[in-house]
């Protein structure tokens, strides 16, 4: 489609409150996500760089959850501005119809839709495989060294450090006690000084404080049962260098493959290949609990009773027995069961959990691909309710928009649980909210081409109020 000036008019209208509200989107979903792991964050010493990467992974991840949004929102204030300057009005007065006002935008809108798609499926599961896994690091690691006056410092493995009073920089030291417990045999050096100087060592592995005026003392066990006849060491000293490893405090990655085993860090073959393992588990599963049940509990029934003789058929074999054979293997039977109830309970348990996790499989394979489509319905149900309440700006079209964006999340949240319920089957839930809001863009847009004052409070108060004039005159 060649480009004319209309469209570039259109396009012009349209993008930058598209790429406004998508920021906007994406802060407020990126604000609820920090928030939520704020408290793990705050305190762990993280440098600029390991913040700047969780951050930036945070704010991109939630780019396909606010696209929907971006158009809905976006989609209001353009029409909407259109048809409050009467734009709108002067280009269907020119012979063009609503359809052929929006095919512009609609084209961009495919081409979003597109990307969204490739996005959610290439480059998502990459960012949040990195997310996931600088998160977990960043959730292991220690919080910073924090040693406060006149309270034990047990943060350092092997050791306990005590200061009655500190320095303003935090540095120097007053009245210093340290136990070395990294033997695991009591407090059996103990340092004591009058100050001290604390610093970290130039690789920040070491934590080094060098001890003023002070005394060591060291009673020498190498085992538990020589503690009678331990020799003591005693140390005084002007000056003494300590060094502690600080390596705990220095956040470690770990192999971002651990973490691949979310749909969320796979594209839809790779779901669809997880989902085809599982199934293939489920069944050898199944398969095994009943050839466990016919070559276990059956033949050892039979052969407990009757070794030497084969029976095919379980009710003949149990009335050739005589009284006494039958209680004994009724009894053995009872046994049994009672044996491999728990095998049974644990496959049962296997299996739940596997077609929990294809179900739960099967919803993020049908999300990465319902939410384009999610953006061609709801630019409809926005372009069509801008250009019928003819408003513009951030005033009313925000709070249209946020009301029906947050409908459609809510009835795709309770979908979703419902499918994880097992009351609607995984294509049901998933694609409902899209089924639910398409007739109702079909609607919305065909009022709008008809210039339908759907949303003018007069249309329905005047002929009221001409009724009520009718009875008193």
């Amino acid at each position: 489609m060649k480009l004319k000036k209309l469209h570039i008019f259109l396009l012009k209208a349209y993008l930058p409150p598209f790429f406004l509200t998508l920021f906007i989107g994406m802060f407020a979903f990126f604000l609820i996500h920090v928030f939520t792991y704020m408290d793990e964050i705050i305190g762990k010493g993280m440098g600029t760089w390991v913040l700047t990467q969780f951050f930036t992974y945070s704010f991109i991840s939630f780019l396909p959850a606010a696209m929907p949004l971006a158009v809905l929102l976006s989609s209001i204030m353009t029409f909407g501005s259109l048809a409050e300057n009467y734009e709108l009005a002067a280009m269907k007065s020119s012979g063009l119809s609503l359809f052929r006002i929006i095919r512009p935008i609609f084209v961009f809108i495919l081409f979003l839709a597109g990307f969204t798609f490739l996005f959610n499926n290439f480059i998502l599961p990459q960012i949040m495989l990195n997310s996931a896994s600088l998160l977990y690091d960043i959730r292991q690691a220690k919080p910073t060294l924090s040693i406060k006056e006149g309270i034990f410092y047990n943060q350092l493995e092997g050791y306990s450090i005590k200061v009655a009073h500190k320095s303003p920089d935090g540095k120097t030291l007053y009245d210093v006690s340290i136990y070395d417990h990294k033997d695991g045999l009591g407090n059996n050096i103990q340092l004591y000084a009058d100050s001290g100087y604390m610093k970290t060592s130039a690789d920040t592995n070491y934590l080094q404080i060098q001890l003023n005026s002070g005394a060591r003392y060291e009673d020498i066990v190498k085992e538990e049962s020589n503690k009678r006849t331990r020799p003591l060491m005693q140390l005084l000293y002007d000056q003494l260098n300590v060094n502690i490893d600080m390596s705990d405090f220095k956040m470690k990655r770990t192999e971002k493959e651990l973490f691949k085993g979310h749909h969320e860090m796979m594209n839809i073959w790779q779901i669809n290949n997880e989902i085809d393992t599982f199934n293939v588990e489920i069944a050898k599963r199944q398969t095994n609990l009943k050839n466990q049940f016919n070559n276990y509990f059956l033949t050892n029934t039979i052969r407990t009773i009757s070794s030497k003789k084969e029976h095919r058929n379980l009710r003949a074999f149990y009335e050739s027995l005589n009284q006494d054979e039958f209680k004994r293997s009724v009894e053995n039977a009872q046994n049994l069961v009672r044996s491999s109830s728990g095998y049974v309970d644990s496959v049962n348990e296997d299996i739940n959990g596997k077609e929990y996790s294809i179900l739960d499989y099967n919803l993020g394979w049908h999300k990465k691909i319902n939410v384009s489509f999610a953006c061609i319905v709801l630019f409809f149900v926005g372009a069509s309710l801008g250009a019928i309440i003819k408003k513009g700006g951030m005033g009313l079209p925000v709070v249209v928009a946020v009301v029906f964006f947050l409908l459609y999340y809510v009835v795709s949240i309770i979908y979703e649980r419902m499918v994880i319920e097992e009351v609607y089957n995984v294509v049901f839930g998933s694609w409902f909210p899209l089924l639910l809001f398409l007739p109702l863009g079909i609607y919305l847009t065909y009022k709008a081409a008809k210039d339908s004052a759907l949303f003018d409070i007069t249309v329905y108060t005047d002929p009221i109020k001409k009724l009520f004039s009718k009875k008193v005159s």
